[in-house]
């Protein structure tokens, strides 16, 4: 009698739509390495299974249409999530939970809702302010749109498209001084390379830290913070992890960017951290696993550059290096993830949430309906009053934000 297969891992195997860019020959922005990273991510946990004794198949998919085809004739009731982008529609992607869930299966990681939002790094910004948590300060500057630079102070900025993961969009030439020519420029290339909104983020200048969180047993750690070691890097050389510090090997930056987990920070600062990086991860519905970047400045204020679920888990990333520093084996890992999706499949979930909800017996409006939707917790209403495509504050020493 043949025995069911107790994991399905999926993956993708093809990235070609960020947006409506397709990746040509004469683009400046290189994006195929971080897409065929997903493979190593495929063989460690593979071998984590072995490790653990339960059975597996692995399927790779191009679109999501071909998901549905796969989750149609597989037996696994737990999915293991490695897809990072699909065919078709950018967002495409981030609709694997829910169709899991659709066709009865669990699915590790974060889920749709939390997904869509990390993926906007803009809607995750206001959202992160609503709740209080410090970001830099920015404006938003839609495809064919003019800069704003009335809304900005004279300095260092970051420019970025509003939708990339893996710092794909993001190189030296991102970093960029106001006034200046070169704001115009970076803006530019994301606008005519990527299809997408360019964020103009100004630039924290001095250290980048990492903090991988953990859900276990429905408890959140927060793994040791690691920071990012820009020692080797001059004062002219921007202090980034563009892409090639991820992704070109052969590369100055990906030579010399090395990870130091756990780091040193005073306790004042490193307790901050986590607390922001708990937060983080509420504000956005996390699940299971996630990374939140920080930077910090000369005086140790605290800035939230985006959340990460489902963060790359291959043996040379960060949150493979985190693990390791709690102790973590990445077999344990993969067991609790694993774990996680079995014990959701047998949850009672409520029948209907909106049977506590007392209506009264007349037309609905499309106002009630509003007030509906933010009520369950939409940032509709958060990103709404952000439509003027400036998100500025003063800050206080403490890496808070003073209103």
């Amino acid at each position: 009698m043949r025995r069911d297969k107790d994991v399905l891992v999926v993956h993708h195997t093809t990235k070609r739509s960020i947006g409506n860019y397709t990746e040509r020959g004469d683009s400046s922005f290189k994006l195929e390495e971080s897409n065929f990273s997903v493979l190593d991510e495929v063989d460690v946990v593979a071998d984590a299974l072995k490790e653990l004794g339960l059975g597996y198949r692995v399927e790779g998919v191009e679109e999501i249409s071909q998901l549905r085809d796969v989750l149609n004739r597989s037996s696994e009731k737990v999915v293991f999530n490695l897809i990072e982008d699909l065919n078709g529609d950018a967002l495409d992607f981030c609709y694997v939970p829910a169709v899991c869930k659709a066709y009865g299966k669990a699915c590790t990681g974060g889920d749709t809702a939390s997904l869509l939002l990390a993926q906007d790094k803009w809607r995750t910004k206001a959202v992160l302010r609503a709740a209080n948590l410090p970001t830099p300060d920015g404006i938003i500057v839609p495809v064919g749109g003019k800069i704003r630079s009335s809304k900005l102070i004279p300095g260092p900025y970051i420019v970025k498209p509003v939708s990339c993961d893996a710092s794909e969009g993001i190189d030296v030439k991102s970093v960029v001084d106001l006034p200046g020519a070169a704001l115009n420029r970076a803006v530019e290339r994301v606008h005519e390379e990527l299809n997408q909104p360019a964020i103009v983020e100004q630039f924290i200048r001095d250290r980048e830290l990492n903090v991988s969180l953990l859900e276990r047993n429905g408890k959140v750690e927060v793994l040791p913070i690691a920071e990012i070691d820009f020692s080797a890097f001059g004062k002219d050389y921007p202090h980034i992890v563009d892409y090639s510090a991820k992704w070109l090997c052969d590369s100055f930056a990906y030579k010399n960017t090395p990870c130091i987990v756990p780091t040193r920070l005073a306790d004042k600062v490193a307790k901050l951290v986590r607390a922001h990086a708990l937060g983080a991860w509420h504000v956005l519905g996390c699940k299971d696993f996630a990374r939140v970047d920080f930077r910090l400045d000369s005086k140790d204020r605290i800035f939230i550059l985006e959340v990460n679920p489902n963060p790359d888990i291959s043996p040379d990333a960060g949150f493979a290096a985190a693990l390791a520093a709690g102790g973590i084996s990445f077999a344990e890992f993969v067991k609790i993830l694993v774990d996680s999706a079995r014990s959701s499949l047998y949850k009672d979930y409520p029948s209907n949430s909106l049977r506590r909800i007392k209506i009264n017996d007349r037309k609905t409006t499309a106002k009630d309906k509003y007030s509906l939707h933010v009520s369950q917790g939409s940032p509709a209403n958060l990103v709404d009053s952000k439509r003027d495509g400036c998100l500025s504050s003063r800050r206080t020493n403490s890496g808070g934000r003073s209103t």
